[in-house]
């Protein structure tokens, strides 16, 4: 019965809805306020951002490699550009 709970628990875990993009930016080191204009356009408007950039989904793996002058553009679970962070 015990059992049940817990899978019953973890099947719930999934259903949380969309994700939600960080609001809170951390220093703005690699100029990513210059391209806040990408938000809600789709991922190929990504491709003026200089190097070293990094495009990724939301739900991707990622390294935790911070290099402060990189700009990240993430996607939102509709694959636009909910995010222009540094890191």
């Amino acid at each position: 019965m015990r059992f049940l709970m817990i899978l019953g628990v973890l099947a719930l875990a999934g259903c949380g809805g969309p994700r939600v993009l960080p609001l809170t930016p951390g220093p703005d080191t690699c100029n990513a306020a210059a391209y806040q204009y990408l938000l809600g356009q789709p991922r190929a408007a990504a491709d003026v951002l200089p190097q070293p950039k990094r495009i990724y989904h939301i739900t991707d793996a990622i390294t935790m490699d911070h290099q402060p002058e990189r700009l990240n553009a993430v996607l939102d679970d509709s694959g636009t550009i909910g995010a222009i962070t540094c890191g």
